[in-house]
């Protein structure tokens, strides 16, 4: 009897180094993952900024582009 219960109690701490090696892999990956998401956000704000950024130059090209076609302009500057 009292070797089985070694045995037990050997599979046992085998079980319980298994469990808290799997917390700490598991600690770890949702570290990886808070920093991807974070990462993710930064990139997302970027992107919005790079849009707006060529929305308002795309809107400028078009009104320096109607300046130079208009008339009124060319008038004045004669």
């Amino acid at each position: 009897m009292t070797q089985q219960g070694a045995v037990l109690q050997g599979y046992n701490n085998e079980l319980v180094k298994c469990i808290e090696d799997l917390c700490m892999q598991k600690e770890e990956l949702n570290k990886q993952i808070q920093q991807a998401e974070e990462e993710k956000s930064k990139l997302q704000h970027e992107i919005q900024i790079l849009d707006s950024s060529r929305t308002l130059l795309n809107v400028l090209k078009k009104e320096v582009g109607s300046l130079k076609h208009s008339p009124d302009l060319k008038t004045n500057i004669t």
